[in-house]
């Protein structure tokens, strides 16, 4: 018998799958998105949604595919073959949380954390959720998954101040985002999930844990071979001590 808050959630979780079955395939679910505004957002001008003024844009092109794919296993594995939001990943969470007896894992792809993190605050209501789901699916209506993918890369995120992949590959490797390694990928597309909990500059072990989950999880799916998941992990080994230092300074 499920109680208590895991309960609440549950019946959060089922409301939502209600909601996104309704939105995706109902006929008048495009009524109820046209009045979302989004005509101010474009994928060059998104940097205006940034809490910092000097942010520099890293273009999808530039970037190595090992690290797009990096965030897309890690993040959100069915990018792009939903359409926004992800019924068949919201079911598996809601699965895994009853099994669990409490939250085990969430459910927003990456169009959703771009939305909420462009237009919406971090609480956890079910009207705040409802926003996020319907501002995903307009953004999918009005952009490509690469556009989406861009704009998620430089607002997101990873600690330390900094918003954006090409802020966060100067903050924690002094270079660009496009020379980085794919052990270096791996860490990075590691934080946004809790980017204070698991920054090399609060916790190198659970970093390093972390950046080990993100390898594993580009092997399984083909992303590199097993052989580079090992010799990138004994390389970004080295790497710690600069870490950790930088963080005393």
């Amino acid at each position: 018998m499920i109680k208590g808050s895991i309960g609440k959630k549950v019946i959060g979780k089922f409301s939502i799958l209600l909601l996104c079955t309704f939105l995706l395939t109902s006929c008048s679910a495009e009524n109820y998105v046209q009045g979302v505004i989004l005509d101010k957002v474009n994928v060059a001008g998104i940097q205006d949604f940034s809490p910092t003024q000097d942010k520099k844009v890293a273009t999808l092109k530039e970037l190595p595919d090992y690290l797009k794919m990096a965030f897309v296993v890690t993040e959100d594995k069915r990018f792009y073959e939903h359409k926004g939001v992800d019924p068949k990943g919201i079911l598996r969470a809601l699965y895994r949380d009853v099994l669990a007896g409490s939250k085990s894992e969430g459910a927003s792809t990456i169009t959703q954390q771009l939305a909420r993190n462009v237009f919406l605050s971090s609480e956890k209501t079910f009207t705040r959720k409802s926003k996020e789901i319907v501002y995903a699916i307009e953004l999918e209506r009005k952009y490509s998954k690469d556009e989406i993918l861009e704009m998620y890369l430089n607002h997101i995120y990873f600690g330390s101040g900094s918003y954006g992949i090409q802020a966060a590959a100067q903050e924690y490797f002094g270079k660009d985002a496009k020379d980085l390694t794919i052990a270096e990928s791996a860490l990075l597309a590691g934080l946004p999930k809790a980017p204070s909990k698991y920054s090399p500059r609060n916790n190198i072990e659970l970093a390093k844990e972390r950046r080990s989950i993100v390898l594993s999880l580009m092997e399984e799916n083909h992303i590199i071979s097993k052989e580079e998941e090992e010799e990138e992990e004994e390389e970004a080994n080295k790497q710690e001590i600069l870490l950790t230092k930088k963080a005393l300074e």
